[in-house]
């Protein structure tokens, strides 16, 4: 398949926030795999997981945003230029831990900051778990999948041998596209970004190996889901267990899978946690780019006490 378009409209949305990206591939061992990197900007290493279904020009609004840094972002696998995965019978967390360990490995960095939204999340709050010493801090935005114990059933569907790679990989009109979007992150996060991101995020998951990329990893995140004891949810024990400091950034319209609640009483059992509220849903630095970057940029350069931060997080939370 042609890339060229993706590329094209990659290129136009890093253009738009003034942000001139070095775009490459990592040749991995283990797993064997490409990924595509993009890096912009020098400073503390940070590494940019974006949600499945999107892309990492989701990033450059908050690229822009926090200049001080080398952020990274990664394709996921069978997005954008990266290479597909049959996730069949894998553990994802252990496939993720050893993924993210070849990437830093091949980027030459002993750790990084690490910055995940949906998906993202989920891998990075199990890397910050499995890996804790090559991780400085993790940002977590949005529902991070099951990690925290959404309840994610209407995506079954998508998990389905057949017809699960097939609705993911169908071509789309703009205005169904604009409508699955929508339901993933939002009516108001779509209508407020530029056309070039909408754009890029639909090109972007037009690999051939985009379907069965998504549809095998849901069917293997609801096996673990359906297991007894469950993987993937992450339980107390594992919670109380995470080293690096975290930041939860959670949209206050981000309810579709979770409580504001429930997710606030999980964030509490993490030793070094931090919890924030902010205007917007499931992306919420398109609808409202400072009040996210805000906790972002202090996390990422500031120290702070646990105890306070967990304190001011929660009353946020209640208010």
């Amino acid at each position: 398949m042609n890339n060229t378009p993706f590329l094209n409209a990659e290129a136009d949305v890093f253009a738009a926030y003034s942000l001139k990206p070095t775009v490459h591939e990592l040749r991995l061992q283990t797993p064997r795999m490409e990924l595509r990197v993009t890096e912009v900007g020098d400073g503390e290493p940070t590494l940019f997981l974006h949600g499945f279904s999107l892309c990492s020009a989701h990033w450059a609004p908050l690229m822009a945003q926090l200049p001080s840094l080398h952020s990274i972002a990664i394709d996921m696998p069978g997005h954008g230029g990266s290479d597909g995965v049959d996730f069949s019978g894998v553990n994802l967390r252990r496939w993720f831990r050893d993924m993210l360990t070849s990437c830093l490995d091949e980027l030459g960095l002993d750790s990084v900051h690490i910055v995940g939204h949906s998906q993202g999340a989920f891998i990075g709050l199990g890397f910050a778990l499995d890996a804790p010493e090559r991780v400085r801090s993790l940002v977590a935005i949005g529902t991070p999948a099951v990690a925290l114990g959404a309840r994610v059933d209407s995506l079954r569907f998508l998990a389905r041998p057949g017809i699960g790679p097939l609705l993911l990989s169908m071509p789309k009109p703009a205005s169904t596209y604009r409508g699955i979007l929508a339901r993933t992150i939002g009516k108001h996060a779509v209508d407020s970004a530029p056309a070039e991101l909408i754009r890029a995020s639909y090109l972007g998951t037009q690999r051939r190996a985009f379907g069965k990329t998504i549809s095998t990893y849901l069917r293997e995140m609801f096996r673990g889901v359906d297991a007894k004891p469950q993987r993937y949810v992450l339980t107390d024990d594992e919670l109380a267990r995470i080293e690096p400091p975290v930041l939860i950034v959670w949209g206050r319209e981000d309810r579709g899978f979770q409580t504001i609640e429930e997710v606030s009483e999980r964030a509490a059992l993490i030793p070094n946690a931090r919890f924030e509220l902010v205007p917007g849903g499931h992306e919420p630095w398109l609808e409202d780019l400072q009040s996210t970057v805000k906790p972002i940029a202090s996390c990422l350069g500031e120290k702070r006490t646990p105890q306070a931060a967990v304190s001011e997080g929660f009353e946020m939370a209640r208010a």
